[in-house]
């Protein structure tokens, strides 16, 4: 057995070195908090730092998939190197006196397999969320802020989709309007449409809670299926403020019973 300790202790000191190398770990729990809403993912980069006691911004820009990936990349590789200079001083420990390195051992064992556990949470695909930090899931209720023609603000209601190519909004609007005769609201040629979701549509109520028995995504399925049928037909609602708009379409396709909100609270204020 060796009796100088200096090469194992080295080693140790090295590791700290490899570990805490070009702030890689801060910057890389830095980036994925500044490109993800996903609470639980900013959660376990909070954790991270705890773990190697570093301070780290939490500053988000906006939500970038992709660099949330080559962050935890970054994390990986990095990682990858720290083990193997733990490998090294795994090769040569049993030649020095335990009293040296049993306690650094238990010290780093701990710590490099939290970091592990760790940053395997983030190899994930970040959950979806609005401006808010409101987790979206299919099927919920969305509205996107607008202003009407008077400048007056309310919000354009739309569908959750789930699809190959990601969350989709389904949602109703029209083009041009016209008042009928004696008619005190005008109305238009309805359209379906469905854009991809951008974090501008904001949560706005999860129908799976509010009403679980009406939550069906296949139904829900079928009814926007059938509403854009209707408009093939031409058999489909006309688009109209008071009696059938945006919400009234969107809780229709939903819940199967079309309301609004909003057309009751203009009622009320007309």
């Amino acid at each position: 057995m060796n009796p100088n300790p200096s090469k194992i202790l080295r080693l140790f000191a090295e590791l700290q070195d490899c570990l805490y190398h070009g702030d890689t770990v801060k910057n890389a729990i830095t980036q994925i908090c500044k490109h993800t809403r996903d609470e639980s993912i900013i959660k376990t980069c909070q954790v991270i730092a705890e773990v190697l006691e570093i301070k780290f911004d939490i500053n988000f820009a906006q939500v970038n998939t992709d660099s949330h990936f080559q962050a935890v990349h970054q994390l990986q590789k990095h990682l990858n190197w720290v083990m193997q200079k733990y490998e090294e001083i795994q090769k040569c420990v049993n030649e020095y006196n335990p009293k040296w390195s049993d306690p650094l051992l238990k010290i780093i064992d701990t710590e490099l397999a939290r970091l592990s556990q760790l940053i395997i949470l983030l190899d994930r695909e970040p959950d979806i969320c609005d401006h808010k930090g409101n987790l979206i899931r299919p099927n919920d209720l969305v509205v996107y802020p607008c202003k009407d023609e008077q400048g007056r603000d309310y919000d354009h209601y739309g569908v959750v989709r789930a699809t190959a190519r990601g969350y989709r909004i389904a949602h109703f609007f029209t083009g041009k309007t016209v008042k009928p005769t004696g008619k005190i609201v005008s109305v238009g040629i309805g359209y379906v449409h469905f854009a991809p979701y951008t974090p501008d549509w904001l949560f706005k109520e999860r129908p799976e809670q509010k009403h679980p028995e009406k939550a069906s995504d296949i139904e829900i399925e079928a009814r926007i299926q059938k509403s854009r049928e209707k408009i093939l037909c031409a058999k489909d609602t006309l688009w109209n403020l008071l009696n059938y708009n945006c919400e009234h379409w969107a809780r229709e396709m939903v819940y199967n019973e079309p309301s609004s909100t909003q057309a009751e609270q203009i009622k009320a204020r007309n």
